[in-house]
């Protein structure tokens, strides 16, 4: 089996679920599908700094439900919910259904892969070590009760002059390639003066057991 496996894309349906869920007409599946890009891109962008964690989206036939799960909702709320009222703004402008948009917390945060990948992003944007920055967060994780936890940090992370290498930090176990593992999968892109350097985290939280019926 190739490492190149989304671990998530594989689990969907075994211990994983969807994060949009809405049936649409050939008609309109692709409109729907290039708003739930929109959405997610724009959240991702403008809530980094809340520590975000999931996007959820559901749709009916005139509503779409987005629950968005962080680690500080005050940041996202905002100053007498001056923050809820842009990101309601942008949405009109998005989509034409009714929106319900609902903001949930996180506990443990550091055992989430987006809210971690992100941490180690944006000390990379600052300028600090990749290798201290991984580190750091990896213990953080341990402590909190994850299993395992693996960061991969490729790209010039060294400097615009220097080559382009792949840094692997992990602690613990993360078996990738066993479905009935809990893995927390995320991808992000750090922006540095050198370039884009790619930020990939798994964090395993131990094995599902399904019930038998």
């Amino acid at each position: 089996m190739s490492r190149k496996v989304n671990p998530t894309g594989l689990r969907v349906g075994v211990t994983k679920d969807w994060k949009s869920k809405w049936y649409a007409e050939d008609d309109q599946y692709g409109i729907n599908l290039i708003e739930d890009d929109k959405i997610r891109r724009y959240l991702r962008k403008e809530l980094k700094t809340s520590g975000l964690s999931v996007i959820l989206i559901e749709r009916s036939i005139k509503n779409i439900k987005i629950t968005i799960r962080v680690a500080r909702p005050g940041v996202v709320i905002g100053r007498r919910g001056t923050g809820l009222a842009k990101l309601r703004e942008y949405l009109k402008e998005v989509t034409t259904a009714d929106i319900d948009l609902q903001i949930e917390e996180i506990k443990n945060a550091e055992t989430h892969a987006r809210v971690v990948a992100q941490n180690v992003a944006m000390q990379l944007e600052r300028r600090i070590s990749s290798r201290r920055a991984s580190n750091t967060v990896a213990d953080k994780a341990i402590e909190q009760g994850a299993k395992g936890i693996k960061i991969q940090v490729s790209g010039t992370i060294y400097g615009p002059n220097s080559l382009a290498i792949r840094q692997l930090t992990t602690r613990g176990a993360v078996p990738t390639q066993t479905l009935r593992a809990d893995i927390d999968y995320a991808c992000v892109t750090a922006s540095t003066r050198g370039g884009t350097i790619g930020v990939k985290v798994w964090v395993y939280k131990g094995e599902i057991v399904k019930e038998e019926q």
